[in-house]
């Protein structure tokens, strides 16, 4: 494998997939571990059942998250809607 096709999570630094279109994208676990500023935890999702769209919520209740900003050990990520459906989080 070519250096060019390595990547590595910016929060973990374990390999993933490699991806020219989300070069600060997060492993799973990494993405496991997103929370707002006061450190609650988020889960984000598609809106519809064809992948589309970006929602977050509240793990511990299930209340609706109103943006796609998050924490990820204290490092600032976006959350958004991947080009062929589900989600992914990247560094801001």
């Amino acid at each position: 494998m070519d250096m060019e096709e390595q990547q590595y999570c910016p929060i973990c630094e374990q390999e993933v997939h490699y991806s020219s279109r989300y070069p600060k994208h997060l492993c799973s676990s990494c993405m496991d571990l997103c929370s707002d500023a006061e450190g609650r935890p988020l889960a984000f999702y598609n809106i519809s059942i064809i992948g589309h769209g970006c929602q977050g919520e509240y793990k511990d209740t299930g209340e609706r998250y109103a943006g796609d900003t998050c924490y990820v050990k204290g490092i600032l990520c976006k959350a958004e809607e991947h080009h062929f459906g589900g989600i992914v989080v990247e560094v801001v």
